[in-house]
């Protein structure tokens, strides 16, 4: 079994996936896996359909969300696509799998003024305030997710030019980046990130105070504690700058399908849930001010 996941693995990186989703993908196949072994079930390309049942009603049994066993039967179903592609099992056993309805949760999304008043946040007296400084404002500036704004290198830049070069996966997009957030690059470059950066070896853009990378939980932090000191109540994650980004764009009226591009969106369809965010915010605006609401 671990070759054929192995080999998978490596299929699976020929693909246009980024590696959030290639890991959430094996390990899904890798937990499928050991419940095979524990069922006595050698070989994972003689699994028939009601294994796969009883293992999606497993899950249900330890009470797994939906969204789980939803992400969890989605794998295992391209798992056997692929194997039916190489001609391995004659039958894709997940196909026809029934799972429970995932309701969709509309993105949150901060008020303009709320973002302006986290931006403000960030004391540009000190390195690291320089530092969270041009992060927050890139981040909204684009819309990009952390994981891409964390990987970024020095030449992924281009403060002249005012754009920003964002690679995720196998796939890269060119992405404009307003002049704050260009003012605040260029400041931390010449006046903080020189003084971070202890090899000079070291291509990634945003570093912490040993020089290194940052992770996904070292900004998460770092947010955290700027949404706290600028007392915004909305629920706030590395995902609602992007979907601020998102829905102000749409508000000012842009294009849906530019939008959708600088997002990263394989398709125009994933953008279009943004819209809701608009239209509830246009039903709260209706019933607080018309008179017979």
């Amino acid at each position: 079994m671990k070759e054929i996941i192995a080999e998978y693995e490596s299929y699976l990186r020929g693909q246009r996936l980024s590696q959030n989703t290639l890991t959430s993908y094996i390990r899904d196949l890798e937990a499928f896996s050991l419940y095979l072994k524990e069922n006595k079930v050698k070989n994972v390309l003689t699994v028939k359909r009601i294994t796969v049942d009883a293992y999606i009603d497993s899950l249900k049994a330890l009470g797994r969300a939906n969204s789980t066993i939803s992400r969890t039967t989605a794998a295992l179903r391209k798992f056997y696509q692929c194997m039916l592609m190489q001609e391995k099992v004659r039958v894709n056993p997940v196909e026809g799998v029934e799972v429970p309805r995932v309701k969709k949760k509309l993105p949150e999304a901060l008020t303009t003024r709320e973002v302006v008043k986290l931006l403000s946040q960030p004391n540009e007296s000190d390195l690291k305030g320089i530092r969270d400084k041009a992060m927050l404002e890139l981040l909204y500036a684009t819309g990009m997710k952390v994981s891409e704004l964390i990987g970024l290198n020095m030449r992924d830049i281009d403060i002249r030019g005012g754009m920003v070069n964002c690679v995720s996966g196998r796939t890269e997009r060119y992405i404009p980046i307003g002049k704050a957030a260009a003012d605040a690059l260029d400041n931390y470059i010449k006046k903080a990130r020189p003084y971070l950066v202890s090899d000079t070896g070291v291509k990634n853009l945003f570093v912490n105070y040993s020089g290194t990378p940052l992770t996904r939980q070292g900004f998460w932090k770092i947010l955290r504690h700027y949404a706290e000191s600028a007392g915004i109540k909305t629920e706030i994650n590395a995902q609602t700058l992007r979907n601020s980004f998102a829905v102000h764009l749409l508000q000012n009226g842009a294009d849906i399908n530019a939008v959708s591009e600088m997002l990263g969106h394989n398709d125009v369809v994933t953008t279009r849930v943004y819209n809701q965010v608009l239209k509830n915010n246009i039903k709260k605006i209706y019933k607080k001010a018309h008179p017979r609401a």
